[in-house]
């Protein structure tokens, strides 16, 4: 009888590639929550929103609101600047 070569196993050198989501690096991992309190009429808006825009809703919410926030943050500092002269 001839026997079979055996498969590398979980101890091989070999790893095998099984594809998926590439790790993604410490600083660009989200790991801290923000809770937000809506009514449900907003709660309604918020995911509407998200839908016309394809994304989901954590992602449309996080995406406006940090356009808004650093246009507010260079207005700011524009305008702490132009009182420092």
């Amino acid at each position: 009888m001839v026997s079979k070569p055996k498969k590398a196993g979980r101890g091989s050198a070999r790893k095998k590639n099984r594809g998926g989501r590439p790790p993604v690096a410490d600083e660009d991992k989200r790991n801290t929550l923000v809770r937000v309190l809506v009514t449900a009429t907003e709660l309604e808006e918020l995911k509407m929103a998200a839908a016309y825009a394809s994304t989901t809703m954590s992602t449309w919410v996080r995406g406006v609101a940090l356009e808004r926030a650093r246009v507010l943050i260079a207005e700011k500092e524009a305008a702490r600047e132009r009182r420092e002269q």
